[in-house]
């Protein structure tokens, strides 16, 4: 995409952590490395820690499946993993934008699938307006993949950002209902505190 965009917050996201994106010479190196940092970083947040270095080490192989996996698989720009349990699976987040064409209104129904065929029912969407992104829906949608018996959920986003020129859309998919539904609010919150900044703007620690 030819506008520069990055992904920042107004509060520190502790249960999330950033896939990076890596392709070329040396992606497999930096993962490896990415991964085994992280999964070191997030079993310390936890009280009592890890039982031992195998649970580290498992948890840097989901990281590393998650990182070079996905983005082959799914458009996307930027991926969060949301992680407050580590005995449960991770739910992967992708976001994408592009440049903003065509009438708000239309583009946000595309944006959270509102006509999006394969619905098991109309899909639950509200107003999702936050004052970093600026205008938005959210939706709630059950399905069933092609090819698939079980219902499947997704929970979608989608912004159109003024002032970058950008429609941005925030999704996840998961066969796990009731953990994906319990924690609508933990999605809600994450997003209310997503902003978009340009990538000169970011401060690396």
């Amino acid at each position: 995409m030819s506008i520069p965009y990055a992904l920042d917050f107004t509060e520190d996201p502790e249960e999330w952590i950033p896939v990076p994106i890596l392709e070329g010479r040396g992606a497999d190196r930096q993962r490896r490395k990415w991964a085994k940092r992280s999964a070191e970083l997030r079993w310390a947040l936890e009280d009592e820690g890890p039982r031992d270095k195998a649970q580290v080490k498992e948890l840097a192989r989901l990281l590393e499946g998650f990182s070079e996996q996905f983005p082959q698989k799914i458009p996307m720009h930027y991926m969060f993993l949301y992680a407050p349990d580590l005995r449960r699976d991770l739910v992967p987040f992708f976001f994408y934008a592009a440049r903003s064409e065509g009438p708000v209104e239309q583009v946000l129904d595309a944006l959270v699938q509102r006509n999006e065929p394969g619905a098991a029912q109309d899909p639950h969407i509200e107003d999702f307006t936050t004052d970093n992104l600026g205008r938005g829906l959210r939706s709630i949608r059950h399905f069933v993949p092609k090819g698939g018996e079980a219902l499947g959920m997704s929970v979608n986003y989608g912004w159109r950002v003024e002032s970058y020129g950008i429609d941005l859309s925030m999704r996840t998919v998961s066969d796990d209902l009731g953990w994906v539904s319990a924690n609508i609010d933990a999605f809600d919150a994450f997003a209310r505190s997503l902003k978009v900044v340009h990538p000169n703007d970011i401060v690396v620690d």
